[in-house]
């Protein structure tokens, strides 16, 4: 549905005054059903889920711009519907060759958190290593509270990320400290290189929130599609005292037509001073398939971590099965 001629003013409380008239704002929702299984050593739900597997969510998202002297300026917010709690939120000041700054507000849309997992995946397919114990292993600065500056240049594409104190955003006239160091990082990236090919590299220091020592990482990746089938590999590295991991990810995705698609991701971590017991490689599996019909969705996957945490044998598995709808 569409609202139009909504004033937006102020859209940036105390820190952006921008007064912007006749601007458009759509809404649009999703919804979703899930039907969970749990197993595995590691998993605190291990073979003994209590309730019920199934799983009912709904959202609404609320997208708003107008134009002024400055550039396009547009504002993002989406709503839980259950309890109705803000899940994220995003302005930006698109200002055409000078570069677009956006604020985020949780959406992670920038910087290492926006990459760290270029794999391809079937469409509502999870990440091969999400929700299983092998979470803790991403890279990615503070995404609530950041502020981002990207800009493209003969086919180059950056991306400049700044969390004060480890990010964290409050209300109007308030702050938040999250840390004692400040999020910095860096994405370049290009798809113009050659055909069907996308490849990336970031670097950034992390605020450590445990530690006065901030966390030094490295990631990058490569994507190349060729027909109905893309390829992707990628690398990490994290470096920070007592915490070391050396991460490498390779996937596939195959449409099969244009409502099918298939997928299969691995990733292997090795851990360093993290954990001296360790005598394994954590590994991450995850298999997705998803068929889309219009607005409709049905997909599943099915992840495992093996080794978790370098304990050899010790495992955690997560299947999903999920039919949404979006409107």
């Amino acid at each position: 549905m569409n609202i139009k001629k909504i004033g937006m003013s102020a859209l940036a409380g105390s820190l952006v005054a921008i007064s912007a008239n006749a601007a458009e704002m759509t809404v649009t929702g999703g919804a979703k059903v899930t039907y969970v299984t749990n197993s595995g050593g590691s998993d605190s739900m291990q073979d003994s889920l209590t309730g019920s597997p199934i799983g009912f969510d709904q959202y609404l998202g609320f997208n708003g711009s107008a134009d002024n002297d400055i550039g396009t300026i547009s504002l993002m917010t989406g709503f839980n519907v259950n309890g109705m709690a803000k899940s994220s939120s995003r302005l930006t000041i698109d200002m055409g060759d000078a570069g677009l700054i956006g604020f985020d507000g949780g959406s992670a849309s920038y910087g290492l958190n926006a990459h760290k997992d270029m794999l391809p995946r079937a469409a509502g397919a999870e990440q091969a290593w999400d929700d299983t114990a092998g979470d803790a292993y991403t890279s990615g600065e503070a995404t609530s509270g950041s502020i981002a500056y990207v800009n493209s240049f003969e086919g180059i594409d950056l991306q400049l990320v700044y969390a004060k104190n480890g990010g964290g955003n409050s209300s109007d006239d308030s702050n938040t400290a999250a840390g004692d160091d400040s999020d910095k990082t860096i994405v370049v990236k290009s798809s113009s290189l050659a055909d069907g090919l996308s490849i990336g590299v970031g670097h950034g220091n992390i605020d450590d929130a445990t530690s006065v020592d901030s966390e030094e990482q490295n990631l990058a990746f490569a994507t190349y599609a060729i027909g109905s089938v893309t390829l992707g590999a990628q690398v990490a590295e994290h470096s920070k005292a007592g915490d070391d991991e050396q991460i490498q990810m390779l996937g596939i995705a195959v449409n099969v037509n244009e409502n099918l698609s298939l997928s299969y991701n691995q990733r292997d971590v090795k851990l360093g001073d993290q954990v001296a017991s360790a005598t394994s490689d954590h590994e991450d599996t995850g298999i997705g398939a998803s068929y889309t019909m219009g607005g409709m969705t049905v997909s599943a996957f099915k992840n495992e971590a093996d080794n978790v945490g370098g304990t050899a044998g010790k495992t955690d598995q997560r299947t999903q099965v999920t039919l949404s709808f979006a409107f």
